[in-house]
Protein backbone atom coordinates (compact mmCIF):
# COMPACT_ATOMS: atom_id res chain seq x y z
CA UNK A 1 0.00 0.00 0.00
CA UNK A 2 2.88 2.32 0.77
CA UNK A 3 4.34 1.60 -2.66
CA UNK A 4 1.11 2.78 -4.31
CA UNK A 5 1.08 5.81 -2.02
CA UNK A 6 4.56 6.83 -3.17
CA UNK A 7 3.50 6.36 -6.80
CA UNK A 8 0.37 8.43 -6.15
CA UNK A 9 2.34 11.31 -4.66
CA UNK A 10 4.75 11.23 -7.61
CA UNK A 11 1.85 11.18 -10.09
CA UNK A 12 0.08 13.96 -8.22
CA UNK A 13 3.19 16.15 -8.33
CA UNK A 14 3.65 15.37 -12.01
CA UNK A 15 0.02 16.19 -12.83
CA UNK A 16 0.08 19.44 -10.88
CA UNK A 17 3.31 20.59 -12.54
CA UNK A 18 1.69 20.50 -15.98
CA UNK A 19 -2.00 20.68 -15.12
CA UNK A 20 -4.56 20.27 -17.88
CA UNK A 21 -8.33 20.35 -17.44
CA UNK A 22 -8.59 16.90 -19.03
CA UNK A 23 -6.62 15.46 -16.10
CA UNK A 24 -9.12 16.60 -13.47
CA UNK A 25 -10.76 13.18 -12.95
CA UNK A 26 -7.39 11.47 -12.65
CA UNK A 27 -6.29 14.15 -10.19
CA UNK A 28 -9.44 13.58 -8.14
CA UNK A 29 -9.01 9.79 -8.17
CA UNK A 30 -5.37 10.05 -7.05
CA UNK A 31 -6.34 12.48 -4.28
CA UNK A 32 -9.08 10.09 -3.16
CA UNK A 33 -6.53 7.26 -3.13
CA UNK A 34 -4.22 9.30 -0.90
CA UNK A 35 -7.11 9.99 1.48
CA UNK A 36 -7.86 6.26 1.49
CA UNK A 37 -4.27 5.59 2.53
CA UNK A 38 -4.70 8.09 5.38
CA UNK A 39 -7.80 6.12 6.39
CA UNK A 40 -5.76 2.92 6.45
CA UNK A 41 -3.12 4.59 8.61
CA UNK A 42 -5.84 5.79 10.98
CA UNK A 43 -6.59 2.13 11.77
CA UNK A 44 -3.20 1.83 13.45
CA UNK A 45 -4.38 4.14 16.22
CA UNK A 46 -6.56 2.39 18.77
CA UNK A 47 -8.96 5.29 19.31
CA UNK A 48 -12.56 4.10 19.44
CA UNK A 49 -14.08 7.58 19.48
CA UNK A 50 -17.27 7.71 17.39
CA UNK A 51 -16.16 10.82 15.46
CA UNK A 52 -12.77 9.31 14.64
CA UNK A 53 -14.45 6.08 13.51
CA UNK A 54 -16.77 8.07 11.22
CA UNK A 55 -13.89 10.05 9.72
CA UNK A 56 -11.96 6.82 9.24
CA UNK A 57 -14.91 5.19 7.48
CA UNK A 58 -15.25 8.26 5.28
CA UNK A 59 -11.58 8.19 4.27
CA UNK A 60 -11.72 4.45 3.59
CA UNK A 61 -14.84 4.90 1.44
CA UNK A 62 -13.24 7.76 -0.46
CA UNK A 63 -10.24 5.50 -1.10
CA UNK A 64 -12.51 2.84 -2.60
CA UNK A 65 -14.16 5.46 -4.81
CA UNK A 66 -10.70 6.64 -5.89
CA UNK A 67 -9.74 3.08 -6.86
CA UNK A 68 -12.92 2.62 -8.88
CA UNK A 69 -12.47 5.98 -10.61
CA UNK A 70 -8.81 5.42 -11.43
CA UNK A 71 -9.37 1.88 -12.66
CA UNK A 72 -12.31 2.99 -14.81
CA UNK A 73 -10.56 6.04 -16.28
CA UNK A 74 -7.14 4.55 -16.91
CA UNK A 75 -7.95 0.93 -17.66
CA UNK A 76 -11.59 0.83 -18.68
CA UNK A 77 -13.29 -2.47 -19.35
CA UNK A 78 -10.00 -4.27 -19.98
CA UNK A 79 -8.80 -3.44 -16.44
CA UNK A 80 -12.11 -4.46 -14.86
CA UNK A 81 -12.04 -7.72 -16.79
CA UNK A 82 -8.54 -8.35 -15.42
CA UNK A 83 -9.70 -7.59 -11.87
CA UNK A 84 -12.72 -9.89 -12.13
CA UNK A 85 -11.06 -12.82 -13.94
CA UNK A 86 -7.98 -13.12 -11.65
CA UNK A 87 -5.73 -14.36 -14.46
CA UNK A 88 -2.42 -13.64 -12.69
CA UNK A 89 -3.12 -14.34 -9.00
CA UNK A 90 0.15 -12.92 -7.63
CA UNK A 91 -0.13 -9.65 -9.57
CA UNK A 92 -3.85 -9.51 -8.85
CA UNK A 93 -3.29 -9.86 -5.12
CA UNK A 94 -0.65 -7.12 -5.16
CA UNK A 95 -2.93 -4.72 -7.05
CA UNK A 96 -6.34 -5.61 -5.62
CA UNK A 97 -5.25 -6.76 -2.16
CA UNK A 98 -5.06 -3.26 -0.66
CA UNK A 99 -8.55 -2.41 -1.87
CA UNK A 100 -9.88 -5.70 -0.47
CA UNK A 101 -8.38 -4.83 2.92
CA UNK A 102 -9.92 -1.35 2.65
CA UNK A 103 -13.33 -2.83 1.85
CA UNK A 104 -13.05 -5.24 4.79
CA UNK A 105 -12.11 -2.44 7.17
CA UNK A 106 -14.95 -0.29 5.84
CA UNK A 107 -17.44 -3.05 6.57
CA UNK A 108 -16.06 -3.47 10.09
CA UNK A 109 -16.15 0.29 10.72
CA UNK A 110 -19.69 0.54 9.35
CA UNK A 111 -20.93 -2.28 11.58
CA UNK A 112 -19.18 -0.77 14.59
CA UNK A 113 -20.76 2.63 13.96
CA UNK A 114 -24.22 1.12 13.51
CA UNK A 115 -23.98 -0.90 16.72
CA UNK A 116 -22.75 2.14 18.72
CA UNK A 117 -25.95 3.99 17.79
Amino acid sequence: MTYFMVLSIYALANLLSKFDVDDTLILISITFGILGYVGLLMNLKQSKNKNVEFINLTFLSIGIIGFVLFNSIQGGTKAWKWVIMIEEPDEWLMFVGPILITMYLSIIKGKRLITKN
